[in-house]
């Protein structure tokens, strides 16, 4: 069986189903690989891991005002 290779485009749109183990197998061990390799991705996939757990702490925590204000002046651009 031949091993599946990503690039940093499929590896970046899967990040989120890969910190969240939500890929299956092939997709896992290709996202695995991928990462193995590459900085870039890297980078980007222990910054989602460490905001997860991060914002996992925060639990019930309400945000201040101002801090609801950025985030809703950040999102609007989306």
């Amino acid at each position: 069986m031949t091993k599946r290779e990503i690039d940093c485009e499929q590896a970046l749109r899967q990040i989120l189903e890969y910190v969240d183990r939500e890929l299956g197998e092939a997709e896992h061990e290709a996202m695995h690989r991928h990462l193995q390799t590459c900085k870039s991705c890297f980078s980007r996939m222990e910054f989602e891991r460490l905001l997860k757990g991060k914002v996992r702490e925060l639990g019930d925590e309400q945000a201040t005002e101002s801090m609801s204000e950025r985030v809703r002046s950040l999102l609007k651009d989306y």
